[in-house]
This record gives C-alpha cells, sequence and structure tokens, in this order.
C-alpha cells in the first residue's frame, strides 16, 4: 500500500514523499529486520555502499573545515539525512525479492495520479485555473495541481509510462486494448506540452520509442507511433502562441549552448557577448570552478549553493551569481561528490544498465522478460539521460525515484519474480 502511494506523495508535496518513504523503511525494518540486511551483496550493492562511504567522509573532511574557518557545516547534517536512501535502497530490494510489493496496485496508482494532473492541466487551460482555483504563472507553463512549482510535465513523464503498465494487467481485447493506448498516449503528450516543460516532453518520447524499439513485440508500432507525436505537436504547435514561443526558445537556446560550447572549446575563443549566452549555459559553466575547489571527494552532498559563490571566475563568459544546482546530475556529482564520487555513480548506473538492457536485450537470456521490469529499465535510461537540463540529483523527489528504479531493476534482475 505504502509503495502503490508514492505516485500520490509526489502530487501533495516532499513531506508526503519522505513521510512515506520514511513509513516503508520503519515498516520495512520493524516486520522483517535483520533478514533485510542478510541478503548477499551484489558488486552494485557494495559500489552503493562505497558511495555513501564516500559522502559521509566528503562532508566530515569539509565539515572540519568550515569549523575551522567559522563556516556553516549544515552539509554533515544532510549527508546523514541522505542516508535514508541506502537504507530505502535494501529494504526495497528485500521486498521485491520476496515478493511483497504488488505492482499492480503501483502501476493503477499511477495512472489514475497522472491522469488527474493531465486533466487538471486541461481544466486550467481552458478556464485559466486548475480545479483548486490555482492559476498559472505563466500562459505557456500550465502547472495543474502543483501551483508556483512549475513540475507537471516533469511529474507526468516520470509516472505515466507506469500509468501505460497497468493494462497489461486487465484482460482486454487487442483492438480496444490498442485504442486505450493510443488514446492514453494522446492524452499525456498533450499535457506535457501544455506544462511547457521542454525536457520532460522530450524525455518522454524518449523512453517511449526505447520501448517501441527494443520490445519486439512493440517494434511495428515505431511509423505509427512517429506519424502521431508528429501530428500532435505539429497542431499543437501552429495553433497555440505561447507553446509556440516556449518551444522555439528551447530550440534556440539549446542550439546557442552548442555553438558557444563549440566556439570556447574547439576555437578557444571567449569573445562571445554575454546577450547571446543562454542563461543555463552559465550555470552549466559555473561548475567548473565550483569542483576544482574539491577535485576528488567533492565538497558535500548540496554543497554546491554554498561552494559556487566561493569559486575563482575562470573565463570571460562565467556567470558571476551563482543557482542552487548546476542544473545537471553528472555536473552536480561531481562538485559534491569530486571525481571519485562520478566514477561510483557512473559504475552504478552501468552496472543498472548491465543489468535491464545490455543482459536482456543483448546477450542471450534463456529467461522472458518481466513485463513489471520493461517501464523501470526505460524510465531510468532517459532519467540519467546525460545530456540534459535537471533539477538537483539530491533532492527528495529525484533521489526517492531514482533509488526505487534501481532497487527494483536490481532486484528483478537477481531474482525471476512473478508477475
Amino acid at each position: 500500500i505504502l509503495f502503490s502511494l508514492i505516485p500520490l506523495s509526489y502530487i501533495i508535496g516532499n513531506f508526503a514523499i519522505n513521510l512515506n518513504i520514511f513509513l516503508l523503511i520503519v515498516f520495512g525494518l520493524i516486520i522483517y529486520n535483520k533478514r533485510i540486511f542478510k541478503i548477499r551483496l551484489l558488486f552494485i550493492d557494495k559500489i552503493i555502499i562505497t558511495f555513501f562511504l564516500l559522502s559521509i567522509f566528503s562532508a566530515i573532511v569539509n565539515s572540519i573545515e568550515s569549523n575551522l574557518v567559522k563556516q556553516d557545516n549544515s552539509t554533515l547534517i544532510k549527508t546523514i539525512l541522505y542516508y535514508r536512501y541506502l537504507l530505502l535502497y535494501f529494504v526495497l530490494r528485500y521486498l521485491i525479492e520476496n515478493q511483497k510489493i504488488y505492482f499492480k496496485w503501483f502501476f493503477i496508482s499511477s495512472l489514475v495520479c497522472t491522469l488527474f494532473v493531465s486533466f487538471d492541466i486541461f481544466y486550467q487551460f481552458i478556464f485559466f485555473q486548475d480545479i483548486f482555483g490555482l492559476k498559472p504563472l505563466h500562459p505557456s507553463k500550465l502547472s495543474g495541481p502543483f501551483g508556483d512549482e512549475l513540475i507537471a510535465g516533469g511529474y507526468i513523464y516520470k509516472f505515466a509510462i507506469f500509468g501505460i503498465f497497468a493494462f497489461p494487467f486487465f484482460k482486454i481485447k487487442k483492438i480496444y486494448l490498442s485504442l486505450t493506448l493510443a488514446l492514453l498516449f494522446l492524452i499525456y503528450v498533450i499535457a506535457i506540452m501544455l506544462s511547457g516543460n521542454r525536457m520532460p516532453f522530450v524525455l518522454f518520447i524518449l523512453a517511449i520509442f526505447l520501448i517501441l524499439l527494443f520490445e519486439k513485440k512493440t517494434r511495428k508500432y515505431i511509423p505509427v507511433s512517429f506519424v502521431i507525436i508528429t501530428c500532435i505537436f505539429f497542431v499543437i504547435y501552429k495553433n497555440n502562441q505561447s507553446i509556440k514561443n516556449s518551444f522555439d526558445s528551447f530550440k534556440d537556446n539549446s542550439i546557442s549552448m552548442i555553438k558557444i560550447f563549440v566556439v570556447e572549446n574547439i576555437s578557444k575563443s571567449s569573445q562571445i557577448p554575454e546577450k547571446e549566452i543562454p542563461m543555463y549555459y552559465q550555470e552549466l559553466k559555473s561548475f567548473y570552478g565550483t569542483w576544482m575547489m574539491n577535485k576528488y571527494i567533492g565538497g558535500g552532498i548540496k554543497s554546491f549553493r554554498h561552494n559556487c559563490p566561493k569559486r575563482k571566475i575562470l573565463s570571460h563568459n562565467e556567470r558571476t551569481t551563482c543557482n542552487m544546482h548546476p542544473h545537471n546530475y553528472y555536473l552536480e556529482i561531481l562538485t559534491d561528490t569530486g571525481l571519485i564520487g562520478f566514477i561510483l555513480s557512473c559504475l552504478i548506473f552501468f552496472s543498472v544498465i548491465y543489468h535491464s538492457i545490455i543482459k536482456n536485450y543483448f546477450l542471450k537470456s534463456t529467461t522472458q522478460i518481466n513485463i513489471i521490469l520493461v517501464p523501470f529499465t526505460f524510465v531510468f535510461i532517459s532519467e540519467i539521460f546525460p545530456f540534459r537540463l535537471s533539477g538537483s540529483f539530491f533532492t527528495t523527489s529525484t533521489s526517492t525515484f531514482i533509488f526505487i528504479l534501481i532497487a527494483t531493476i536490481i532486484a528483478f534482475s537477481k531474482k525471476n519474480i512473478k508477475n
């Protein structure tokens, strides 16, 4: 029940997410206690444990330095609290391996919650406020039930694919199933576009495309899906000026960032007018000076916001002010846990990819791929896509989601679990 309430907790907010995972961990430890920690450690388990040990070591070292210069040492407290995700990982692994999680409930919950958010966005688009009376902050960025947080598209992208995979659990005739999935897909694509969250739109399409590409039964739908997506996109793009402006801006900024990167790193020229440099490029670039302050072990979890303003400005076009994070998972991992943490994270990600993609789709496997594993696999691949702008990796919402994906994939790859 607690696991199935995760999609709902994301709508309510961070307090609900933290409460949910706290209860999952506490009840897991109370009911199964020592059995959870008696599971045989895999290579990825040891790497994850090493990553958390590094994070506490980094926090302690940086905390000692902070005390010497009488600065804030909140990084150590945040790192200790971050250990809840290590507990969450092992509790979920045990529960899933021992078939204590009923995934049908989770998929149905994802379906209901994502449809609710989607229709709330439609309502907000038509009536200029959602069903709770919340008005959009921007005409091209509808937030639905999330109020002043512009994350509705990201929420739909994260949980919509699990909602789509709820239908194989029901006995529906093929023709009705195809029509239902097509309608559902249409709802999700339109809702994400109306939310104005461009990157979640790209990642949602990427995840769907990968499922169609790798799953033999769905490959025949690639041409049809491509036509449908293209038609939906251009109809909305041509008929809604706010959406058109939003995606034009996304396209122009992406092209500008690539051009500036090439100019600065290949031709070695830094004399680019500041007004031509996209804001996100400047934020991404601010990571380098911050990382160089603590190159090997990092500044500690969630330390970017404190260390970035102290960095040495290294180039003409670098932003002098700082955001809360560098807007990319990998760059944030580098600044907060250093080169060692970055290597460990890449090993964790590669190990998950090996167990989910390489072993199941490229190596000859004697067992049939469990349908439950499919959405977790391809959502994970899209979530860790390196060339993307993102929120902070170490926030409650992101870390909870990432460790749920990893725990589920590893648990299913270790044992042939029934539906």
